[in-house]
């Protein structure tokens, strides 16, 4: 597990750059404690594996702060690590006490190895986020637009904002795409029709 503990350091260190903004410990805190470090970013589809969630959000993170260089640099790194770092945290509970995902025990070649939690907050995925967040960190416009619509026009909600979507929203959402879709999809090509039990440790 030597590649995901290396995930984990990654974490660690993306985390101790925006912890002097208030409630964000506690916001990490109450996500590990509810399981932050063994959800999967998805039911079936980009890393679908424990820990698979923990694996996109510090790469979309690391993304998102190569493209502020070049496309926002005065934009805070702050505000960029918090939204990217955070953007999926309704993958690990609703902020209800029900858990997101409910594991497959029965998964196979052709089954999903997951399942989506029927009994949690039916709410749209990115504004669960936000508001999960929001309950320990105070957002600013920008940060809460960028986390409720970081799936971009995938979401029917999208046309909330389509003419006029914050650069920090399309920031993120670039870089959500760009890592599930380009990064993450490369790496695991070659695993495509089988089930990805050992993913986590072959995506370095």
């Amino acid at each position: 597990m030597a590649d995901f503990e290396k995930t984990m350091e990654q974490y660690s260190e993306l985390l101790a750059r925006i912890s002097s903004r208030k409630g964000v410990r506690e916001l990490a805190s109450y996500l590990e404690k509810h399981g932050l470090f063994k959800a999967p970013a998805s039911t079936k589809y980009h890393l679908c594996v424990e820990g698979g969630l923990l694996i996109h959000q510090v790469g979309v993170a690391k993304l998102a702060l190569k493209l502020r260089e070049t496309l926002m640099p005065d934009k805070s790194e702050e505000s960029v690590i918090l939204c990217a770092l955070f953007h999926d945290a309704h993958k690990v509970t609703d902020g209800f006490g029900n858990q997101t995902y409910d594991k497959n025990n029965t998964a196979t070649s052709d089954r999903q190895p997951y399942f989506w939690n029927t009994k949690q907050l039916g709410f749209g995925g990115g504004h669960k986020s936000a508001l999960l967040i929001s309950k320990f960190v105070d957002l600013t416009q920008d940060e809460l637009q960028a986390i409720a619509y970081h799936d971009g026009p995938f979401v029917p909600s999208w046309d909330d904002i389509k003419s006029d979507p914050y650069p920090l929203t399309l920031l993120i959402h670039y870089a959500d795409m760009w890592s599930t879709w380009v990064i993450e999809k490369v790496k695991t090509r070659n695993f495509k029709g089988t089930f990805l039990e050992d993913l986590k440790t072959e995506l370095f």
